[in-house]
């Protein structure tokens, strides 16, 4: 098999077994679709446009949970069963593994994402342009890539049941302090800070930008922090799979 053909198989096989577990699958593409229609349609002031605004950062928070627990936790608990050392001994080289958990949590992220644009469209009223709702599509799954590493580094780092509590602590850290559940100047100033130190924070105003909304700095400075922080989370990865096969 050619190497493309090898990256569907092993995708198509990531992709059933996510299915196959209720635990992963229902959460992800329940959880962001059941607090938008919550926070932005029915507890929503009419005419307040929270509809739009937490359109865009609910979107982040819909890459959020596949990345981080298809790496995190689901890549400690395959090297703790010694999944992942079979898999370096078959013909399937190692980047293709990772690249099919990682095309599982893209088509996972633009499930929940599309059905969250159609719920926003539908029940929020809320109407963009075309190039708008493709530019904000790309924000929102590309989001998965830094997400992604970051649980890698969790997966390779921690054994399964720590790495699934790590993980957890991410998952609500990063939704709460990125400002993907309540907008982050309704925090207090140093909460405000530390926002700012959160790649969620940057993918959310990014999102926002793009939505046409005010946000703090320019879409270009966030935008180079998220790609600062994909590049340190790749170099974590890199001394976390040395450290992890000494």
């Amino acid at each position: 098999m050619n190497t493309f053909s090898l990256l569907m198989a092993e995708t198509g096989a990531e992709w059933r077994k996510a299915w196959r577990q209720p635990a992963f699958a229902i959460p992800t593409l329940v959880l962001p679709l059941a607090f938008y229609a919550l926070f932005a349609i029915v507890l929503a002031r009419p005419g307040g446009g929270n509809a739009a605004y937490l359109m865009a950062t609910y979107g982040v928070f819909a890459s959020l949970g596949p990345a981080l627990f298809a790496f995190g936790a689901g890549i400690a608990h395959e090297r703790e069963a010694g999944q992942l050392a079979l898999k370096q001994v078959t013909p399937l080289p190692v980047p293709l593994y990772l690249g099919a958990k990682l095309l599982t949590c893209l088509g996972f992220t633009a499930l929940v994402v599309l059905a969250l644009y159609a719920v926003a469209a539908w029940a929020g009223g809320v109407l963009l342009p075309r190039s708008t709702w493709v530019a904000l599509a790309l924000v929102h799954l590309l989001g998965a890539v830094p997400m992604g590493l970051l649980g890698l580094v969790v997966g390779l780092s921690f054994g399964g049941s720590a790495a699934m509590g790590v993980t957890n602590l991410l998952f609500l850290g990063l939704a709460v302090l990125g400002g993907l559940w309540i907008p982050v100047f309704l925090f207090p100033g140093w909460m405000q800070g530390l926002s700012q130190l959160m790649p969620t924070f940057h993918l959310a105003e990014l999102a926002l930008a793009l939505s046409g909304r005010t946000i703090h700095g320019s879409a270009w400075g966030h935008g180079a922090a998220v790609l600062g922080f994909t590049l340190a989370f790749a170099a974590a990865v890199a001394w976390a799979w040395r450290r992890a096969h000494r």
